[in-house]
């Protein structure tokens, strides 16, 4: 049923892209989930594979949860499998496979090494796919420098001359580090603009969803995909050539997602 609806709204030109923030799997604790098997992947692969145009980030369920993880490395079998089946040149997810409303099919950038850190760009927007499950993980705590961060900081570059980014979303199972938006903060003052931020998580499974601002331009939305199905999220240009900003479709005349659970874990 899911998926079904969430095709139409791309068939409709209503939507470009599907995107998953993790958790495809049950949990449990770090390094202790047996559920991470090759079968538990391969179901999920088939269970997505209708769906059209969808990139996916891990979360610590099917990442550093699994059975035996090395937190001191960037790969084992299961990480392996995990890129295989959903990132990877090899998999179906690896790009998009349907013009974007207006026309276009943007290539998406996948860093070598680690496929499910990704980035794309398009209408002047860059998207960045990152990996920050819950947890202590070998991206963000033990490798050398953090990875998410080098990659943001090394996509941005590219286009520090040019300054065409309008506004950036980040898709991540947590909200990324300060430092890495820090770097967007380099970028923003390099352009002499303020780019407005979207980040989309979805570790603390609200109700249905919940967004919190640190300000006007920097937004984070939650989200609880499992318990109230997808939800369209969209970024509005503004004509007369003022800042993008974001929208969630929202039919809850109470107002009820505007507060996040806080889980101090």
């Amino acid at each position: 049923v899911i998926i079904p609806f969430m095709n139409s709204n791309i068939d409709s030109g209503d939507a470009a892209f599907i995107g998953h923030v993790g958790d495809i799997i049950g949990g449990a604790r770090l390094a202790t989930n047996t559920r991470c098997t090759a079968y538990s992947f391969s179901s999920r692969k088939a269970l997505f594979s209708d769906a059209l145009n969808l990139v996916m980030v891990p979360g610590d369920n099917e990442w550093n949860e699994c059975y035996g993880y090395d937190l001191f490395s960037n790969a084992d079998p299961m990480r392996e499998l995990w890129r295989d089946h959903f990132a990877a040149e090899t998999s179906p997810f690896n790009q998009f496979t349907k013009d974007f409303p207006g026309g276009g099919r943007p290539f998406i950038h996948r860093k070598p090494g680690n496929p499910e850190i990704f980035f794309f760009q398009h209408n002047n927007i860059a998207f960045f796919g990152l990996n920050k499950p819950h947890h202590r993980n070998y991206i963000s705590n033990t490798a050398s420098s953090d990875i998410n961060e080098a990659w943001v900081e090394d996509r941005l570059s590219l286009d520090g001359v040019s300054c065409t980014f309008k506004s950036i979303v980040i898709l991540s199972h947590t909200r990324p580090k300060e430092s890495l938006y820090e770097q967007i903060k380099s970028y923003s003052d390099a352009c002499t603009s303020d780019v407005p931020v979207l980040t989309v998580t979805g570790n603390e499974h609200p109700e249905t969803y919940c967004m919190e601002a640190s300000h006007s331009q920097n937004v984070h939305v939650v989200t609880e995909a499992f318990k109230s199905g997808p939800l369209l999220i969209s970024v509005i240009r503004d004509s007369s050539g003022g800042s993008d900003f974001f929208h969630v479709e929202d039919n809850d005349t109470n107002d009820s997602n505007r507060i996040c659970p806080d889980f101090s874990l």
